[in-house]
């Protein structure tokens, strides 16, 4: 018989049987004092299987709304299963040009520096952004959980451009993104068997989260904006819209 889980902590990795890597923002100091919040931004992998007993947890930790970054066909293949659940707003914003096959290409040697490539291209897509920062900022109440196929790469972008609003200095948000590996490392097969393309041994490389890929994109926005703020300003996000998610972020 499985044992009942306390929704009610803080959880660094929740306790879910049907997905490896959801977890939380919350428990960073930030730098005017305080910490990002817990029950208010989870990040995830696919949660497209979760079992009842997922779905009631997700639901009684907090849960109100969903971020879906999957491209259309990811979705059509694998339906979350919180889109039709009663008092969940589900949203999706593809951040990712193409379809999930084109991973592939990131596969393979020199990857890390493909992969930080591809974040960066995420970074420039101006309306994307915006697009999702609109969709956090009209969220007023509850948790939200933002995901994609893994919840290391899309997700890690999302994940690191939320840390550094809330003001979680380099060192953390590169730890928060390096964790993904060890989680996913549960279900390695799992994650290739997502994008339906044969990867070569080599391929191993697209599982691996090395903080200094998540770094480039840390220093490309404090260098080419001058900060977050800045960086969402130029994304078309108002002050309001961007404070708003910021006293969400931190207690």
């Amino acid at each position: 018989m499985e044992m009942e889980k306390d929704y009610e902590k803080n959880w660094v990795r929740l306790p879910l049987v049907f997905a490896s890597n959801v977890r939380e923002l919350g428990g960073y100091p930030v730098e005017e004092g305080g910490q990002t919040a817990y029950h208010r931004f989870l990040r995830a992998d696919d949660i497209s299987e979760l079992s009842e007993s997922d779905i009631q947890f997700l639901l009684r930790y907090g849960v109100t709304s969903v971020l879906d970054l999957r491209s259309d066909g990811e979705v059509c293949r694998k339906p979350d299963v919180l889109a039709g659940v009663s008092g969940v707003l589900w949203k999706n914003v593809p951040f990712l040009r193409g379809e999930a096959g084109d991973m592939s290409r990131y596969a393979g040697e020199g990857a890390v520096a493909d992969l930080g490539e591809m974040y960066l291209q995420l970074l420039e897509d101006r309306e994307k952004i915006k697009e999702i920062f609109t969709f956090i900022a009209d969220v007023q109440e509850g948790c939200l959980l933002f995901h994609c196929a893994g919840g290391k790469d899309r997700t890690g972008v999302l994940a690191l451009l939320l840390m550094m609003l809330a003001g979680a200095d380099k060192q953390d948000c590169m730890t928060n993104y390096g964790q993904s590996y060890v989680n996913l490392s549960r279900k390695r097969q799992d994650f290739f068997d997502d994008y339906e393309v044969e990867m070569p041994p080599e391929a191993m490389s697209l599982m691996y989260s090395h903080p200094e890929t998540i770094a480039l994109c840390y220093d490309h926005i404090m260098e080419c904006y001058g900060g977050i703020r800045q960086y969402l300003t130029y994304c078309g996000l108002e002050e309001g819209q961007i404070e708003g998610i910021y006293r969400r972020l931190v207690n």
